[in-house]
């Protein structure tokens, strides 16, 4: 298992295992009590949610998606908490599937803390950037 030292490290990590579709390795960034709230607004309660939940998105609405980051911003709260706020842009691989997520940009926001197995993530939302109303 990966220790991370830096709460940064999270979101690259986060990306990664999602862009290879690899639910169980995307769950040990989690702490076995974490919570995931999707794009959809799933909540995907403890690490074996979020593995499940996952598993279902990468067959579903994320088969043939990839994401990236390209910006964090830490907001560090102690010592141990950061808050990382992840801009996630969201594009369809060439040959990806119609059905599915439209590409699009969304802001994770990710809780993380520090512990004894390094950093992990203790909640993490994902919400879609949209136009507000009348502009």
């Amino acid at each position: 298992m990966v220790t991370y030292d830096r709460p940064e490290q999270l979101t690259d990590a986060f990306a990664e295992h999602l862009n290879a579709k690899d639910p169980a390795s995307l769950g040990q960034l989690f702490t076995e009590d974490a919570e995931f709230v999707n794009i959809m607004g799933m909540r995907m309660r403890g690490r074996k949610g979020i593995v499940d939940g996952h598993a279902w998105a990468f067959n579903g609405p994320l088969r043939g998606r990839r994401i990236r980051f390209d910006q964090v911003d830490a907001l560090r709260v102690s010592d141990d908490v950061t808050v990382l706020h992840g801009h996630c842009i969201r594009e369809r691989e060439p040959d990806a599937p119609v059905e599915g997520l439209p590409d699009g940009t969304s802001v994770l926001v990710f809780v993380t803390r520090r512990g004894s197995k390094g950093w992990e993530i203790v909640a993490a939302t994902n919400v879609t950037e949209a136009q507000p109303p009348g502009r």
